[in-house]
């Protein structure tokens, strides 16, 4: 189930939530998915939010952003691997 301010929001026309509550509900809602992001990729995420964006938009910028550390992590580990064996 979603945290309670974002369900309660998205059922009931209510005041925007506050930044802190934002931030707040956004840890909570990463915690309880078992999402680990680093701390400024969770700001980025605040930020999405607070700017309204569109949810689909807000994980396709995770998308990109979890591709781009994949590609790092493996151009990292090959030139590694590459320099290891000369």
């Amino acid at each position: 189930p979603l945290p309670l301010a974002f369900a309660h929001a998205a059922m009931t026309e209510v005041a925007p939530l506050s930044p802190d509550e934002v931030k707040a509900e956004l840890a909570r809602l990463t915690e309880l998915a078992g999402v680990d992001l680093r701390p400024e990729v969770f700001e980025v995420l605040v930020e999405l939010t607070r700017l309204d964006v569109v949810p689909t938009a807000t994980a396709q910028v995770l998308k990109s952003l979890c591709v781009k550390s994949a590609m790092r992590a493996s151009v990292g580990g090959s030139g590694g691997a590459t320099a290891g064996g000369r």
